[in-house]
């Protein structure tokens, strides 16, 4: 399932079926900056919940597409990889747990395409494993973000992306 919203104004693209992506869609604050393109792999809709808010919290002007599954998630890279005009995101929020297919295995394929090493790609997990830590960062991620189990501390997924996307400095 893809959703995307933007802060522009909110468009919304359902492909496939599952919950990620269920929920209003908002319209995000704006700033003085290019709306970043972030695209979320992530199939629990409380967690795709909680980035939104981060993104709000944090008043990132964005435009957000989720994909629930490993398999949307590969045909989307797959697309890029094969349309030269296509505008390629800024960030890639990716999960490691997906059904159907791996999360690394979509990280190796996002930085074999051509337009793969412009995009950053942020493991947001679950696991707290050193071993998909190390793993991950071999493969070219260019961070990893283990989820918090409170509230509060997944803010600090805000300050990660504005480093990503712009160069500030993360705040831990």
């Amino acid at each position: 399932m893809y959703i995307t919203t933007s802060c522009i104004a909110p468009v919304l693209r359902v492909v496939g079926s599952g919950s990620a992506a269920t929920g209003a869609l908002d319209m995000d604050t704006p700033t003085s900056r290019t709306p970043l393109t972030i695209i979320v792999v992530e199939d629990n809709p409380v967690d795709v919940y909680l980035i939104r808010w981060v993104l709000k919290a944090h008043e990132l002007a964005h435009e957000l597409q989720v994909i629930d599954n490993g398999d949307h998630a590969m045909d989307y890279i797959n697309q890029l990889a094969h349309e030269e005009r296509r505008r390629s995101p800024t960030i890639i929020l990716l999960d490691l747990n997906l059904p159907q297919r791996d999360g690394k295995e979509l990280l190796q394929r996002v930085k074999t395409i051509p337009q793969g090493s412009d995009i950053r790609v942020v493991i947001v997990t679950s696991s707290s494993n050193p071993a998909d830590r190390r793993e991950t960062l071999a493969l070219g991620a260019d961070a990893y973000f283990v989820k918090p189990y409170h509230l509060n501390e997944f803010m600090q997924l805000g300050d990660l992306i504005k480093h990503m996307a712009f160069g500030e400095p993360s705040t831990n």
